[in-house]
């Protein structure tokens, strides 16, 4: 996350935000500035200009193409977007539990070998046994 500082030009608030970007679910970059969304609504050689995500809102921020602020509107018509930036950041974060391909296939062979052990030992009756290889084919061919 970036931080930025507020340059002279900006004329209509004292106060610098900090200034992040996240990615889309499109995986477009997304500008975050106290605690709300804006989108890149146009870039030209110098400049992005970017909008509030709420159609409604006329809030808007100038950065350079280097993602400093140059100017900024930021009077929102409606809330801030705390909850939905956390729940954005929480996404983008690696998964803890998942898994390369080889490794799920792995799981799902060893699941299977298991079955026929459980199976032979009486740990699960005949019907678990072939229900559980119906999930683990069904599971295989995702």
């Amino acid at each position: 996350m970036a931080t930025v500082v507020a340059s002279s030009e900006d004329e209509t608030q004292s106060k610098s935000p900090t200034i992040s970007f996240i990615n889309s679910q499109k995986g477009k970059q997304l500008l975050i500035a106290n605690e709300y969304i804006f989108k890149l609504n146009k870039a030209t050689t110098t400049t992005k200009y970017w909008k509030c995500v709420a159609n409604s809102c006329f809030a808007k921020i100038h950065t350079d193409l280097n993602g400093h602020l140059v100017k900024i509107n930021d009077e929102h018509s409606h809330p801030s977007e705390k909850e939905t930036i956390e729940v954005r950041e929480f996404r983008e974060k690696p998964s803890l539990g998942a898994r390369p391909k080889q490794a799920k296939t792995i799981a799902i062979q060893r699941s299977i070998d298991n079955l026929g052990q459980r199976y032979y030992y009486g740990v699960i009756s005949a019907m678990a046994y072939l229900d559980g290889l119906s999930y683990t084919v069904a599971k295989r061919k995702k």
